[in-house]
């Protein structure tokens, strides 16, 4: 959940709009949310840069994510770090592991920029470096 919400807060509205439009394929039940309130939560990711679930996808449960930006400064992929909620508190997770997780995201958006900007032959060459 909180890995989507850093996925989601990058789209444009077109591309949000769309894919809040589309039916989920999965059997899992979301609890259902006011467009308005998922549009303020998306702002305020877009906003710090990172995205927080507090024991929004099961009681316990806290993430903290972080996006991870290919060598154009897209997002296409996000980070995390997940805790039990009755071990380590929001403050602990935003003060301890977040600055740990945006150094860890930017480290990996810094190597995938090293990557695509080193010249290759073709796709498929691209695609068994990074494997």
């Amino acid at each position: 959940m909180v890995n989507g919400k850093v996925l989601l807060a990058a789209l444009d509205q077109a591309a949000l709009t769309e894919t809040l439009a589309t039916p989920s394929h999965s059997n899992v039940v979301i609890a259902t949310r006011d467009r308005a309130e998922v549009e303020r939560e998306l702002s305020r990711v877009r906003a710090q840069g990172w995205a927080l679930a507090d024991e929004e996808l099961a009681p316990g449960v806290r993430s903290i994510a972080a996006p991870v930006r290919d060598g154009h400064g897209v997002v296409k992929a996000a980070v995390n770090v997940t805790v039990h909620a009755a071990e380590t508190s929001v403050e602990e997770l935003t003060s301890r592991h977040l600055p740990a997780l945006l150094k860890a995201a930017s480290a990996i958006s810094g190597d995938w920029a090293r990557l695509e900007a080193r010249p290759y032959e073709s796709a498929s060459d691209m695609t068994q470096r990074v494997l």
